[in-house]
C-alpha cells in the first residue's frame, strides 16, 4: 500500500515538476524527475528518465551523464493533511568503476509541494559522470 502511494506520488510530481522545468530537453519525457545533487562541492542539476534501478542521469545543460553504481536514497510522501510514509532504498553494482563520485541529494532541495501533498528525495548517491572529464 506504501509502495502504490509513494509511486503515485513519484508519477504526479514527475509529472507536475516537468511542465516547470521545459528548457531541460530530457525532463520532458515521460516520468522524468528534475534532482539536485552536489558533487564534489559542485551543485548539479540532473534529470533521471525511468524508475530502473541504476537508472543514469542527464546533467542539464550539458552532454554528461552520470552513471550511479551506488545509492542510498529515502524517498517520502505527505499526503495533504495526512501523515508522512518514507521508503529507503539501498543498492550497489557487484563491480565499481574506477574513479567514482560521491554526491549528496539534499531533502532541502529536492521537495516539491504539489496540491497532493509534499514530495522529497534525500541521501547519497555514488556513480561516474561521462564522459570522464565532468
Amino acid at each position: 500500500m506504501v509502495r502504490r502511494g509513494l509511486a503515485l506520488a513519484c508519477v504526479l510530481v514527475a509529472a507536475a515538476f516537468a511542465a516547470q522545468v521545459a528548457s531541460a530537453d530530457p525532463s520532458n519525457a515521460k516520468n522524468s524527475t528534475l534532482v539536485i545533487a552536489v558533487c564534489g562541492g559542485k551543485q548539479l542539476q540532473v534529470v533521471v528518465n525511468g524508475n530502473g534501478v541504476f537508472t543514469p542521469a542527464h546533467v542539464v545543460g550539458s552532454t554528461s551523464v552520470f552513471v550511479p553504481t551506488a545509492f542510498d536514497l529515502t524517498f517520502s510522501f505527505t499526503p495533504t493533511g495526512g501523515t508522512t510514509q518514507s521508503e529507503t532504498n539501498v543498492a550497489t553494482k557487484h563491480t565499481q568503476q574506477q574513479g567514482v563520485v560521491s554526491c549528496d541529494i539534499p531533502g532541502a532541495l529536492n521537495t516539491f509541494t504539489t496540491p497532493d501533498g509534499t514530495f522529497s528525495i534525500s541521501g547519497t548517491v555514488t556513480g561516474f559522470f561521462t564522459p570522464s572529464s565532468e
